[in-house]
């Protein structure tokens, strides 16, 4: 067998892969939206050079009963995969996103690599490239990564560093033996979950889809917030994303919110470097997303101490393990393995870090970075986090029957960071965690505070 011509799949990858269903497709959606109109020639260019290297850009997944193989695509062109779209006279971001929601529901062509890239125009004398990538060929992370290699730094910017993740142990047997009873308790923790509490966003997702982002938020007011309470970006998001959708329960007439709703969030597991390789090499936590508080300040403590102590222990490390021996299973029993997740959460939350300078393609300006998470089996609600040139904006792909006005909720997100900021500079109503517990709920590359809390505050 010629490795350049056919190579196996990863079991994560080929787990993803099979996680495709005609009603949840496992497709990541990135929007691009530029200054000005864009030459298709230049960004055929910028995908001949950036993707091509990668075997998964190139080659067809070809479906195995227990593995899957990437073989190559002897009619591989970029043209196959880029095409250009015109929308109507008059339009703008909203009708972008609409358009981008019609086309969520369509499966990738399985005759060629699975991806796709469309040049946009007519947004308001503007353009957009907008790619739809298969989960299976790479996660968020990895495609960041592209990202930064498809564009420049954009004139009269200068490169910042972005935020990285702090390396996490692997799962080995020295971390196994080492840290027994923490491997013990979040493993039955994770295996005796509970299901999540029935909500009007919880049920049996259908066809239609929809995909919507809020406005820009200002990464220096959010890090402000969190730095005066100890907690990260990632937390500060988090707790303006249970106000949306808290919100969002009551307008579809769920009055009494009586407990929270389980979210699954993805955890780099990435060794650092490591963030050109494709594939996917993260796993799964599981957080209680405080819906049923009415107090912003409550619900911001809550995620805080809830991921401070997800971050402490091997909950992600043991979920990607479980990805990967899923992926050697029989197609049902992978689906009863995975269950774990599917069943027992109602959304999935990610946060993806982008180019922390504005950054352009061929001397257009990018103004707008959006990333949308695809849910997967039984999940209908998909959130992102996705920050770019000191912005940090909410994206949204959702089941449009559990959550018929996606619109409304990326509306919402401004309104309700807004009420977390007053409430958050306000003296502090919940005393933040000690200096140690501070330093440790940072370790996370969710953005946390560039400069530690002094010593008064921490005291408090």
């Amino acid at each position: 067998m010629d490795p350049f011509r056919v190579r196996t799949m990863a079991s994560a990858d080929h787990a993803w892969l099979r996680m495709d269903c005609a009603e949840n497709l496992v497709v990541i959606h990135l929007a691009f939206v530029f200054a000005a109109e864009l030459s298709l020639a230049a960004v055929r260019e910028r995908l001949q050079s950036q993707l091509v290297p990668h075997h998964q850009f190139t080659h067809r997944a070809v479906r195995g009963w227990l593995r899957s193989h990437w073989v190559v695509d002897e009619r591989f062109s970029i043209d196959r995969h880029l095409s250009e779209h015109c929308l109507p006279v008059g339009s703008g971001v909203r009708e972008l996103k609409a358009w981008m929601s019609g086309q969520a529901c369509e499966a990738l062509p399985d005759d060629r690599p699975l991806w796709q890239a469309t040049l946009v125009r007519g947004i308001d004398g503007r353009s957009a490239l907008v790619m739809r990538v298969h989960h299976s060929l790479a996660d968020g992370v990895s495609l960041m990564d592209l990202i930064g290699g498809m564009t420049e730094i954009a004139d009269g910017e200068h490169f910042i560093a972005p935020a990285c993740a702090s390396p996490r142990d692997a799962l080995s047997a020295r971390v196994l033996l080492m840290r027994a009873p923490r491997v013990l308790i979040d493993a039955l923790q994770m295996l005796f979950m509970r299901r999540d509490r029935p909500s009007k966003l919880k049920g049996e997702p259908g066809r239609d889809k929809a995909v919507a982002w809020s406005d820009a938020l200002s990464l220096a007011a959010t890090r402000e917030v969190a730095q005066r309470h100890g907690a990260t970006v990632n937390d500060v998001m988090l707790a303006v994303i249970a106000a949306a959708l808290r919100r969002q329960l009551h307008a579809q007439g769920q009055a009494q919110i009586a407990a929270p709703l389980r979210c699954v969030i993805p955890m780099n597991m990435r060794p650092p470097g490591d963030g050109h390789l494709l594939g996917n090499q993260f796993g799964l936590v599981g957080l209680q997303l405080p819906v049923h508080l009415s107090d912003p300040l409550q619900r911001l403590h809550t995620v805080r101490d809830g991921m401070t102590a997800l971050k402490r222990g091997l909950q992600g490390q043991l979920a990607l393990a479980l990805v990967r021996f899923a992926g050697v299973l029989p197609l049902a029993l992978q689906r009863a393995v995975l269950g774990i997740f599917s069943r027992r959460c109602t959304l999935i939350v990610t946060n993806v870090i982008g180019p922390a300078e504005r950054r352009s393609v061929a001397g257009v300006r990018m103004d707008e970075l959006m990333l949308c998470v695809p849910q997967g089996m039984t999940v209908g609600v998909g959130v992102s986090i996705v920050s770019y040139a000191g912005s940090v904006r909410i994206g949204f792909l959702v089941d449009d029957k559990l959550m018929p006005d996606s619109a409304a909720a990326a509306a919402s997100i401004r309104a309700c960071f807004e009420q977390l900021r007053r409430s958050a500079c306000a003296p502090l109503a919940l005393p933040a965690p000690a200096l140690g517990e501070v330093s440790a709920a940072n370790e996370e590359a969710f953005w946390s505070p560039p400069i530690a809390l002094d010593h008064e505050l921490g005291s408090r």
